[in-house]
């Protein structure tokens, strides 16, 4: 069993080239055009792991990239089931242009979103840190752990930080809109160094954070070599009473 570590042993320190696309993912949440919104969110959000991996000078395996993007919104799956297509979409439209009108609805949603992405982003530098996401054999238990400690992490500290991000919805939402054309934003840099001032604060929460997901990893991996163990043993054979003559 992997020993316990201190605070110290995982690096929790702020680093915008790990968090930017985290955070870019979670304010499109902002932008008040349906549809849009989740294309620029999902064109983020599959940025992450190879700029964290770039970030770190780490290889990442092509598989672990798109096990990590497996499930999500693209435009093949768009394609999918065409007799309930329109209905879909005039549904989902629906639903979002209700949620771009109710401003608190919104709002708390791209508080959510913020605060799953830095989780994911900083649970992705540490996988890699590790080289859970370089080996095909690891890949699938490490991205399963990832999940599950992801599910366990809707309340954090973090929330606070992105509520306090969150002063100008609309002036927001044409930042992310401008980053995701290539264009620079005055707004996006007060955001990143508003992160850097308060990052320090959540050391323990992160150090703690990588914790779980180590012990889940370890836990998963053990179960699944327990699991092919068993699979390769040979069956228990009976003995079969001789018929006396």
């Amino acid at each position: 069993m992997t020993p316990r570590r201190t605070e110290g042993a995982y690096p929790t320190q702020f680093d915008w080239a790990i968090y930017a696309d985290a955070t870019l993912a979670g304010l499109a949440q902002l932008i008040p055009i349906p549809f849009v919104d989740s294309l620029i969110e999902e064109y983020f959000r599959r940025r992450m792991p190879v700029a964290i991996a770039r970030r770190n000078q780490r290889p990442i395996h092509a598989e672990a990239v798109q096990a990590l993007n497996a499930g999500r919104w693209t435009w093949r799956t768009v394609g999918q089931g065409c007799l309930l297509l329109p209905f879909r979409l005039l549904l989902d439209f629906l639903l979002r242009f209700v949620r771009k009108i109710v401003y608190v609805l919104t709002i708390k949603k791209a508080v959510d979103a913020l605060n799953i992405y830095w989780q994911r982003a900083f649970l992705l530098d540490h996988m890699i840190r590790m080289g859970h996401l370089r080996e095909p054999a690891q890949i699938v238990t490490a991205v399963g752990a990832m999940e599950q400690v992801l599910a366990q992490a809707n309340k954090s500290p973090l929330r606070q930080l992105a509520r306090q991000l969150i002063y100008a919805p609309l002036r927001i939402a044409r930042a992310v809109w401008r980053v995701w054309r290539g264009r620079s934003d005055q707004t996006l840099e007060q955001t990143r160094s508003q992160m850097a001032r308060a990052w320090g604060s959540f050391g323990n929460y992160f150090a703690a954070l990588a914790q779980r997901y180590d012990e889940t990893y370890l836990s998963m991996t053990a179960a699944t070599t327990a699991a092919m163990t068993a699979e390769k043993m040979p069956p228990i054979e009976r003995n079969t009473p001789v018929a006396s003559s």
